[in-house]
C-alpha cells in the first residue's frame, strides 16, 4: 500500500514536471522571435526567422531527448558512466585543439559541424553528475573514506573544471564545482575531506582568472562600478536593468520592446529575461520565476521520495544544476553578480543547453516513476 501511494506521488510529480517544462519551453519559443526578430532580419541573413526557425528544431530534437531520458530506467546512467565520462573528456580537450575547437570571441567552448553547434561543457554537467552520483552509490561504505571514496569523485570533478577553465569558460567550471561539491555533501563526504582540496581548487580558480583571464577584473569592475563606463563594459547591465524597469507593472506589450533593437547585447540568449520583464512586464516576469519555484518544488519532491542511492543523489544534482543555473542567470541579468554568459535553462536561444536541460528533465520523470526500495545508506535519511 506505501509503494502504491508512493508510485501516485511520483507520478503526479512527474506529470507536473513535465507541465512546468513544456511551459517554459513554450514561453521561451515566444520570448525568442520576439527577442531575435528583428536583429535577424537586419543582419546579413535577412530572415526574422532564422533564430527561430533553428531552435524550434532543437526544441523538436530537445523533445525527443525528453521523452527518451523518461523512459530509459535511470539505473543505465550508474552502468554507463564511464564510457559516457570519458567521452566528455575527450570532447572538452577536442574543443581546445585549432582547428577542431571553433574559436568564438576568444574562447574554444563549441564544436562545428554542418552550421550547428555543440558545446561539450554542457554535456559536462549530466556526464561528471552520472559518474559521482554512481560512485557514490556502488561504494557506499567508502563515501566517508578519503583515498577510495572522496578522491575519485573529487579528482573527476576537478578534470572535468579544468578541462573547462582553459576554454576559458570560468563561470561554468565554477558553477559545476559548486553543484557537484553540494552533491558530496548531500551523500554523506566528511568535511574534513572537502575543506583542503575544496579551498585549494578555489584558490587555483582565482590564480588563474587573475593571471590569464583578462576579462575577469575589467567585469568585476564593471558590476561594481556601471556608471564609470556607461557605453562600454557597463553598457549591458545598464541597459538590462533599463529593459526590466521599463515594463513596469504589465509591460509594453509582446513585440513592443525597444531594448531588443540593438541596445541590449545577447538579447537572444543570455540576456532574454530582461525582453520578458520589458514586455510583459513584473507580472510576467514574476509567472516565469514561479515556474522555475515550481520545477524546484517538484525535483526537491523526487529527490525526497527516491528509493536508490543513486535515484536520491541523481536527482539532488539535476534538480540543483537547472534551477541555480535559473537563479545565476537571473542574478547577471539584474546585477546582483557580475555579468557570465550563462543561458536561462529552456528560454535562452541555443541547442545543447536546450537538449540537456531536457535530458535532466526526463531523467527526472524517470526517477520519480520508479518507486523501488532499496536498502542503500540513504534510505534512512528520506523517510522522514
Amino acid at each position: 500500500m506505501q509503494l502504491e501511494e508512493r508510485g501516485n506521488s511520483g507520478s503526479r510529480e512527474a506529470r507536473q514536471l513535465a507541465v512546468v517544462v513544456l511551459l517554459l519551453l513554450g514561453i521561451g519559443l515566444v520570448l525568442l522571435y520576439s527577442a531575435s526578430a528583428v536583429a535577424a532580419q537586419q543582419s546579413a541573413r535577412g530572415d526574422s526567422f532564422y533564430f527561430f526557425r533553428k531552435q524550434v528544431l532543437w526544441a523538436a530534437l530537445a523533445l525527443g531527448v525528453f521523452a527518451v531520458t523518461a523512459r530509459i530506467p535511470f539505473e543505465f546512467w550508474k552502468k554507463a558512466r564511464f564510457p559516457l565520462f570519458a567521452v566528455t573528456l575527450l570532447l572538452l580537450a577536442l574543443v581546445l585543439v585549432p582547428g577542431i575547437g571553433s574559436p568564438i570571441n576568444g574562447a574554444r567552448r563549441w564544436l562545428h559541424a554542418g552550421g550547428w553547434a555543440f558545446q561539450p561543457s554542457e554535456l559536462a554537467k549530466l556526464t561528471c553528475a552520472f559518474f559521482v552520483c554512481g560512485h557514490m552509490a556502488e561504494y557506499p561504505d567508502l563515501v566517508r573514506h578519503f583515498r577510495w571514496g572522496f578522491l575519485p569523485a573529487f579528482a573527476a570533478i576537478a578534470l572535468t573544471c579544468g578541462l573547462i577553465v582553459v576554454e576559458p569558460d570560468l563561470g561554468t567550471a565554477a558553477f559545476l564545482g559548486l553543484v557537484m561539491t553540494l552533491t558530496l555533501i548531500v551523500g554523506g563526504t566528511r568535511w574534513m575531506h572537502l575543506a583542503l582540496p575544496a579551498g585549494l581548487g578555489t584558490a587555483a580558480l582565482v590564480g588563474y582568472a587573475v593571471t590569464h583571464l583578462s576579462h575577469v577584473m575589467p567585469r568585476i569592475e564593471a558590476w561594481l562600478h556601471p556608471e564609470a563606463d556607461p557605453f562600454g563594459k557597463g553598457h549591458q547591465i545598464r541597459q538590462s536593468l533599463i529593459a526590466l524597469g521599463a515594463g513596469g507593472w504589465w509591460g509594453e506589450g509582446l513585440g513592443r520592446g525597444v531594448q531588443k533593437l540593438f541596445f541590449l547585447p545577447e538579447v537572444h540568449s543570455d540576456f532574454i529575461f530582461p525582453v520578458l520583464g520589458e514586455e510583459l512586464g513584473f507580472l510576467g516576469a514574476v509567472s516565469v520565476l514561479c515556474l522555475y519555484v515550481a520545477f524546484g518544488v517538484a525535483g526537491w519532491k523526487i529527490v525526497r521520495r527516491a528509493r536508490s542511492d543513486f535515484g536520491f543523489l541523481l536527482a539532488f544534482s539535476l534538480t540543483m544544476c537547472i534551477v541555480l543555473q535559473a537563479a545565476l542567470n537571473l542574478m547577471v541579468v539584474t546585477a546582483l553578480v557580475p555579468t557570465k554568459g550563462i543561458p536561462l535553462p529552456f528560454l535562452s536561444f541555443g541547442g545543447s543547453s536546450l537538449c540537456f536541460s531536457m535530458a535532466s528533465a526526463g531523467i527526472l520523470v524517470n526517477i520519480a516513476g520508479r518507486t523501488e526500495a532499496s536498502p542503500g545508506w540513504l534510505a534512512g535519511t528520506r523517510d522522514s
